[in-house]
This record gives C-alpha cells, structure tokens and sequence, in this order.
C-alpha cells in the first residue's frame, strides 16, 4: 500500500506499539509493554511496523516468538523463554492494525513481512492464535486451520492456524 513505510521497530517506538496493542485487543488478551520489550530483545527481526508517511503516525505492528512448541496453547507460550531464541518455530503474537487503516492490506502485508523473516531464518514453520473471524484472513495468507485451541487466554474463544515454511 502506497503511503506506508514498513520497517523493524525501534526501541524507542515500542510505548507507541503498546499503545496500538491496548487499542486493538481486549485488556485482558492484550501484551504487555513489558512483554513488546521482551520480543524486542530477543526476537528483533520478527517485531515489523507500519508507519503513515504523511503523519508519521504507527499503523500497525506485527510480532512474536521463536520457539519448540508445537503449538500456541498456553503452556506452551509460557515456556517460551530466552532459551528459546533459536527456537526451530515461530509463534505470531500480535497483529494489530490502528482502525483507521483497517481493510487496506496493512495486516496483509505485516505478515508477509514476518513470513518472509522467518523463510531467512530457516525456522520450519509459523503458529499463531486468532479469534473466529480472522480465520479466512490467515488462510488466504496460506495458514492452515488446525482447529480450536487449547488456549483460555482472556476467556476467549481461539483457533490456531499453522503455516508450514519446510
């Protein structure tokens, strides 16, 4: 999409990527700062951004994980630790795009983005969670519908969706 700069994040950006995740998520399933700085440190080239050339402003994010598990649930991602930064797959996070630039490929894209980090890094396949709704969205990206997850993360209702890269 013309008008977008899509780019790694800074670190000094990442209160502007909370403040989107906050925005776009329920309180209860959205990130923490904390966690966007933990992705940061340790998974830097998978943290992609969008940003609006004309205003400068934050369009949208897209991030996560390296990991072994083999799914999204969540006792897997919370095993999730520095120990796993080589992590032979990939777990998609958050993918959230400010309202006003909804419908316009910016999810689209920030997940080509992500895809194509992890094609760089070797990594055997990508795993994420969503809600129902966005099920279509990720199959047309070519994820695979596995099924309802396991996850009770914020007392919603998940599926995970894989992609293999191997």
């Amino acid at each position: 999409m013309s008008g977008l700069n899509y780019r790694l994040i800074e670190r000094h950006e990442l209160e502007q990527a909370y403040a989107l995740e906050s925005a776009s998520y329920p309180e209860a399933a959205a990130a923490t700062l904390e966690a966007f700085q933990y992705r940061k440190q340790w998974f830097p080239s998978f943290f992609w951004s969008a940003w609006d050339s004309g205003s400068g402003k934050l369009a949208g994010i897209a991030n996560g994980v390296r990991t072994n598990a083999r799914d999204c649930a969540d006792d897997a991602m919370k095993a999730a630790h520095e120990d796993e930064a080589q992590g032979s797959r990939f777990c998609v996070l958050t993918v959230a795009v400010d309202s006003r630039f909804r419908r316009q490929g910016v999810g689209s894209e920030l997940m080509r983005r992500v895809i194509a980090s992890c094609r760089e890094e070797g990594l055997e396949a990508i795993m994420l969670m969503c809600e129902p709704h966005l099920i279509g969205f990720y199959e047309e990206l070519g994820f695979q519908y596995r099924g309802r997850s396991a996850s009770e993360h914020a007392g919603m209702e998940w599926h995970e969706l894989h992609l293999c890269l191997l």
